[in-house]
């Protein structure tokens, strides 16, 4: 399990760029020269033309609805502090809620439950766009990037809007 974890300080705001390919390195590197340029469109500001490995990209500019903010996360190797919540089963066996037949063990032959480990999320930066790339070509609104971002944001106001009383 993961705790989400905000940054103490402010945080930076940057604009993630979604590549059609997978790049198989995740951290920093040292470069002497920066390779990555992409030049905006001189008719649309909204779509940027760059070259990866001599590869034509074509990105576009998807911007977060009002009201929502991306952000850029970390894994540490930190726990987190877990709280024990009295409506579970382990709370509600010490209050002496659940109750245990005669050989001890609560619901026949069922072992305990394991303590889930949980490490923090460190944040790192924020969002309100993202471009996303093409091979030669912009995304459309059918893009499975785009279509990701708007299901996920759409499951996101589902989820908001579901109250305790419908439970």
């Amino acid at each position: 399990m993961l705790s989400l974890q905000p940054t103490t300080r402010n945080p930076r705001t940057l604009t993630p760029n979604l590549l059609p390919c997978t790049i198989h390195h995740n951290g920093p590197l040292k470069v002497s020269k920066r390779y990555w340029q992409p030049q905006p469109s001189s008719d649309d500001k909204k779509t940027s033309t760059a070259y990866l490995r001599g590869r034509k990209l074509r990105g576009r500019v998807v911007k977060l609805p009002k009201g929502y903010r991306g952000y850029l996360l970390q894994k540490t190797e930190r726990d987190a502090v877990a709280r024990v919540d009295p409506t579970t089963r382990q709370g509600a066996k010490r209050r002496g809620l659940v109750e245990e037949d005669g050989d001890g063990m609560e619901g026949g032959d069922e072992e305990e439950d394991e303590v889930e480990e949980v490490k923090v999320m460190e944040q790192k930066a924020v969002f309100d766009e993202m471009v996303v790339w093409g091979h030669e070509v912009l995304p459309e609104d059918g893009d499975e990037y785009v279509k990701g971002v708007e299901e996920w944001i759409a499951l996101a106001e589902a989820v908001g809007d579901v109250s305790h009383s419908d439970w």
